[in-house]
C-alpha cells in the first residue's frame, strides 16, 4: 500500500508540474516542427512538458508525452465503445451497465498501455526552464499490431465458445473476456487507422452466440 501512494504522489506531482508548465510553454512552433516531419496522416503525437527542477525532468516529460499519446486513444475508444457496448447486446451478460463499463475501461487501459510499446521518444529539449520531450505512435505499426491482436482474441472466443456449448462455464467466461478484448483492439484499430470496421458481422454473430449461452448457462 506504502508503495502504491508513494506512486500516485509522485504521478500526482507529475500532473501538477505539467498543468503549471503548460500555462508557460507554447506548444505551436515544436508542434508545427514535428508535423513536419511526422505528419498526422502517419503518426500520433503526443508532448510531455515539465517545469525544470532536477535530474529526473527529462524522464517524467517522456512519460507525460507517452501519457498524451494514450490520452488522445482512450479518450476516444471509450467514447465510442462503452454507451454501445454495455446498452447493447453484449451488455446482457452483465449484472447491470456499470459492471460493463468497468470491465470495458480496465481492458481499454490495459490493451493501449500495450500499444504504446511501439511509441518512441523522437525529441527532447528545454527552454525558458522547461524540458519537454515529444513521443510518437507510428499508425501503421499500431494497426498491424492491433490487428494480430483481434485476430488472436477471435480465434480464443471462438474456441472457448466451442467449449461452452459442451456445459463448461469456465470456457464462458474466457469467450466473453476474449471478446471483449476483440471488439476493444478492433475499435482502437478503427479509430487510429480512421478507417470503419470490416468485422462488424463478426463481431454481431459471436456476441449473440455468446449471450445465449450465458442465458443457457443461469
Amino acid at each position: 500500500m506504502k508503495i502504491c501512494v508513494k506512486c500516485l504522489i509522485l504521478l500526482l506531482i507529475a500532473v501538477v508540474s505539467y498543468a503549471s508548465a503548460g500555462s508557460l510553454f507554447d506548444e505551436k512552433p515544436l508542434l508545427n516542427e514535428v508535423y513536419a516531419e511526422y505528419p498526422k496522416e502517419g503518426y500520433i503525437v503526443g508532448i510531455g512538458i515539465k517545469n525544470k527542477t532536477d535530474k529526473t525532468d527529462r524522464r517524467v516529460a517522456e512519460v507525460l508525452a507517452r501519457l498524451e499519446i494514450a490520452r488522445q486513444i482512450k479518450v476516444r475508444v471509450k467514447e465510442a465503445t462503452l454507451d454501445i457496448a454495455c446498452e447493447g447486446t453484449i451488455g446482457k451478460i452483465y449484472n447491470n451497465a456499470l459492471e460493463c463499463r468497468n470491465e470495458f475501461i480496465m481492458i481499454i487501459e490495459q490493451s493501449v498501455d500495450e500499444v504504446l510499446v511501439g511509441s518512441r521518444i523522437v525529441i527532447h529539449g528545454e527552454k525558458d526552464g522547461i524540458v519537454y520531450a515529444v513521443a510518437v505512435l507510428k499508425r501503421k505499426t499500431a494497426i498491424e499490431a492491433l490487428d494480430e491482436k483481434t485476430r488472436e482474441a477471435l480465434d480464443k472466443t471462438q474456441d472457448s465458445i466451442k467449449k461452452a456449448r459442451h456445459g463448461d462455464k469456465d470456457s464462458l467466461k474466457k469467450a466473453e473476456e476474449e471478446y471483449m478484448k476483440a471488439v476493444t483492439y478492433d475499435k482502437e484499430r478503427e479509430i487510429i487507422e480512421g478507417v470503419k470496421s470490416r468485422a462488424s458481422e463478426v463481431f454481431e454473430e459471436l456476441e449473440k452466440e455468446i449471450v445465449k449461452l450465458h442465458g443457457t448457462s443461469k
